[in-house]
């Protein structure tokens, strides 16, 4: 049987690099330009700036530069479908978290994207807690006294949020469920909401704790309790609403990387082997506590089922939070 171009192609890769295979070869080799690491924000937001921070270390791990391209737009889902389209090269990657991946397959009718289908899962990275604040005026320092005062004045307490179906919109909508109390749900798409939650025009918010942070430490805003699963390392005297009561109000910012279906193995293993490097790192973890970030490092397979997981336990939360799908 004559030898194909390919096949001498291939003995001569083999030969060349002392017997390894065209897949071994080819991890080796990979990346040989810079990698595009699509954010679905805008400059400047929470996402958009963890991005660049674990992705200046990842390019160094990596031995290319990690370029971030933001394409906001539609609550992520533009940015977002933009990399589940890409080629699986291992040159687009998405910087996706809990908006993208878990909330909005529920919330929206017309999304454009899978994402479970559309993409390959490469790593777990990192979490952010929630944090319940309220305006001094309010008259709470608990949430049991939060709850008491709005079964008190039903008609005195609103919460602000980024926007319908955002973390902030879900989990006040499953806080007034659970304790069975009346409050306005209040959307903005813009820094107004701080303006008006320390004026007093908003009464409380669910927010990261990171930009509450200043406001917290000059009493501006009270905080009465933390979202995360256990007490936030930044706030240790703060129960968790779980703590309080409230077992079903468990809301975090996750971040996790992914590239498009697809995306071939070596690749997947290599970009999940950095992320854990970078992860690794002691400057990047005193980075990261700085911003109130856990570090949650989890490879494929974890990430592809705690994606899972996270997209099931969303679709009752929002089905009974009565955000209006677009």
């Amino acid at each position: 049987m004559s030898t194909t171009r390919r096949q001498l192609g291939y003995l001569a890769a083999s030969q060349a690099l002392g017997g390894l295979s065209f897949r071994q070869a080819r991890a080796q080799t990979y990346p040989a330009r810079p990698i595009i690491l699509v954010v679905a924000y805008g400059p400047g937001t929470g996402t958009d700036l963890l991005a660049r921070q674990l992705g200046e270390r990842m390019g160094t791990v990596l031995g290319q530069r990690l370029v971030v391209e933001n394409r906001p737009g539609a609550s992520g889902m533009i940015g977002t479908e933009f990399a589940a389209r890409s080629r699986p090269d291992g040159y687009t990657l998405l910087f996706g978290n809990n908006q993208t991946l878990a909330v909005n397959v529920s919330l929206y009718r017309d999304i454009r994207y899978d994402p479970i289908r559309d993409f390959t899962p490469i790593a777990r990275l990192a979490s952010q807690d929630a944090v319940l604040v309220v305006n001094p005026r309010i008259p709470a320092r608990s949430v049991a006294e939060l709850v008491e005062y709005a079964r008190a004045n039903p008609d005195r307490l609103n919460f602000g949020s980024p926007g319908a179906g955002a973390s902030a919109h879900l989990a006040g909508e499953t806080f007034k469920a659970a304790a069975g109390i009346h409050m306005v749900h209040v959307p903005y798409n813009n820094a107004q909401l701080f303006a008006d939650l320390l004026s007093g025009a908003i009464s409380l918010s669910f927010y990261p704790y990171l930009s509450l942070k200043p406001h917290i430490a000059s009493g501006t805003l009270i905080p009465l309790a933390t979202t995360g699963v256990t007490r936030s390392p930044w706030l240790p005297d703060l129960p968790t609403m779980v703590e309080c009561g409230y077992p079903t109000i468990i809301f975090t910012s996750w971040f996790g990387l992914y590239g498009p279906a697809g995306l071939p193995g070596e690749m997947t293993m290599a970009l999940s082997a950095a992320a854990r490097r970078t992860l690794e790192d002691p400057e990047v973890r005193r980075a990261l506590s700085d911003s109130a970030t856990r570090v949650e490092y989890g490879g494929p397979e974890e990430l592809a089922r705690f994606t899972a997981s996270e997209i099931e336990r969303y679709r009752p939360i929002i089905a009974q939070s009565g955000a209006a799908p677009g």
